[in-house]
């Protein structure tokens, strides 16, 4: 048995972050206080969702007010240019060097600090590499998506969010069905559940009986996290049918973790407790629900 920090970054943004300094700087901040806590002979970091895509340029020059939906669509209609769906062509026109830049950026963390590291999922098109054409779309859909680096800060995984929440189906996303969401690795198999992903049984049966051992689910919830709903409350509901669902009694998972994205865009506030979990119990967990914090669990497994 070998010892393995398990590190959910919960990251707090704001209209400030979003300059690329400013946001490396944080990351870069964010994993120095999560190897302060590291205990354990290897490590395994999770962001949570979505908060890089604002990191596209012409977010810069735009007063961020309605939320993230209002937000991205006044963004698409600013960027239009000739094409069968403007809205899209927005994003497709930055999407490489929006890449490059998000994947120097955490692959270069992964590779410092020597641990596996989910970044952040970002709105993003599948972007390739062949050595005659150089780096380019594969297509032109977006997706919720999130990169898999290893300890020597090399891309392992691509995964991207399978399951569309009502506003992302609305707005410019395409599911991600046909991209793979395991990765083997030295410590064992490691599954990505983007957010709402982890609500839906079939995609928790599939990731367990894949093999997957440590599920990683980078989320970022905008519904008010004390708010009655269905008789109960959404952070009650968040844990019963999310986390505590998707890891007990499970053939292969063994842990989750659970890292969510706290903060304001455009007036709409995300909130949310970051955690970490065995068999649908809590082995460690975010005592806030606005602001930022690094929660670590150590663990024992097998490799």
């Amino acid at each position: 048995m070998k010892t393995i920090d398990l590190t959910a970054i919960q990251v707090h943004f704001d209209a400030t972050t979003f300059s690329r300094e400013s946001f490396a700087s944080a990351m870069d901040r964010y994993v120095r206080l999560a190897r302060g806590l590291w205990r354990g002979e290897r490590h395994v970091t999770v962001f949570p969702e979505f908060f890089p895509t604002f990191l596209y340029p012409a977010f810069r020059g735009m007063t961020l007010k309605g939320g993230p939906g209002k937000i991205l669509l006044k963004y698409a209609l600013k960027n239009t240019g000739l094409s069968l769906n403007p809205l899209r062509q927005a994003f497709l026109n930055h999407a490489l060097e929006i890449e490059l830049f998000y994947r120097k950026t955490f692959g270069a963390l992964a590779g410092e600090f020597k641990t596996y590291l989910l970044a952040p999922s970002i709105l993003m098109p599948e972007v390739d590499f062949e050595s005659s054409r150089g780096t380019f779309l594969r297509d032109k859909r977006l997706y919720n998506m999130a990169y898999l680096f290893s300890p020597q800060g090399r891309l392992i995984a691509k995964i991207a969010k399978r399951n569309l929440t009502d506003a992302e189906s609305r707005i410019l996303f395409s599911r991600g069905s046909s991209f793979g969401n395991i990765a083997e690795t030295s410590i064992g198999t490691l599954g990505v559940a983007i957010c709402y992903d982890m609500f839906f049984e079939s995609e928790v049966r599939r990731l367990d009986s894949n093999g997957c051992e440590i599920l990683l689910v980078p989320s970022c919830n905008f519904a008010p996290w004390k708010a009655h709903l269905n008789g109960s409350t959404q952070e009650r509901v968040w844990f019963r049918d999310g986390p505590i669902s998707a890891s007990k009694d499970r053939e292969n998972i063994r842990f989750l973790v659970n890292a969510m994205a706290v903060g304001d865009i455009g007036g709409q506030t995300a909130q949310g407790r970051s955690s970490i979990w065995h068999n649908g119990k809590v082995l460690a967990i975010s005592r806030e629900v606005e602001r930022e914090d690094v929660v670590n669990a150590i663990v024992e497994l097998d490799f």
